[in-house]
């Protein structure tokens, strides 16, 4: 019978500390504060970021090391997840000079369940220029 209890108890503060690490939305008004170094470095800039055409060490100042990277045929996949929101680059190596640059960049939020959210990761697409899909892509035809 001890042993069920403790048991029981072990749960009980289990789902208390995962409660507890719970954080809410920021009250109506209030500003919404950055929950990571990169979200504010990326809300402090005066103007969104132009990733397409960006070359892979900008994005390594920029962003930092990514939490995701595999090579897949000539292009570098990276995602970078930041503040709840995946934000997605594949990077081919220029034409001309053979360096690895962002030719398309996706945002999505990391939740499954908030995919289908327009507002998830509104504040990470405002900061990117909030582009529509053909502005996302660089221009692949040949010169």
């Amino acid at each position: 019978m001890a042993l069920r209890q403790g048991w029981r108890e072990n749960v009980c503060v289990l789902a208390a500390l995962a409660i507890g690490g719970c954080t809410l939305a920021p009250e109506p008004g209030q500003p919404e504060r950055p929950g990571s170094v990169l979200a504010a470095k990326l809300r402090s800039r005066p103007t969104p970021v132009q990733l397409v055409g960006m070359r892979a060490d900008a994005v390594d100042a920029l962003l930092g090391a990514p939490d995701l990277q595999r090579q897949e045929r000539q292009a570098v996949y990276q995602r970078h997840d930041i503040d709840g929101c995946a934000l997605d680059l594949y990077l081919y190596p220029d034409r001309k000079s053979g360096v690895p640059e962002v030719v398309w960049f996706e945002v999505r939020p990391i939740d499954p369940g908030l995919a289908l959210d327009p507002d998830a990761c509104a504040w990470l697409e405002e900061r990117l220029g909030r582009r529509r899909n053909e502005d996302r892509r660089a221009d692949l035809r040949p010169s």
